[in-house]
Parts: structure tokens; sequence; C-alpha cells
């Protein structure tokens, strides 16, 4: 599913920083998609995208992390 979601994320950039596509303030645009989540997703639904975020954050931390060390 992370390789999905990455993909998601290149193609649609507003995804990662909502205050990009969003006309009002970014904590707004957060607040509303947390309400949407809780709504629409089971506790289910969101444990696995709590895992896939941390897969695609530990992923983006390991990947600076090793381009640190190779300079």
């Amino acid at each position: 599913m992370a390789p999905d979601v990455r993909q998601q994320q290149r193609d649609h950039p507003g995804l990662v920083d909502l205050g990009l596509s969003s006309n009002r303030d970014t904590a707004v645009a957060e607040s509303v998609v947390v309400h949407a989540l809780l709504e629409f997703y089971n506790r289910a639904h969101l444990d696995v995208l709590q895992r896939v975020h941390a897969i695609l954050f530990e992923g983006d931390t390991n990947e600076s992390e090793s381009n640190d060390v190779r300079r």
C-alpha cells in the first residue's frame, strides 16, 4: 500500500501539504481531513492508515539519513 500512496503523493502534491491546496489556513484544512477520516473510517481502517503513514515517514527519514551518510 505504501508504494501506491507514494505514487499518489507524486501525482497529487497537494495531498502532502494541505495548505497548498486549500484556500483556508493549513490548520483548518487538516482539521477538516481529520474529521472526515474519523467520520468515514472505522478503527481498523484508521490503524492501517496510521501504519502506512509510519512506514512512509520512517522510509523518508531513513532515506534522508542514508543520503547524509553517503555524502
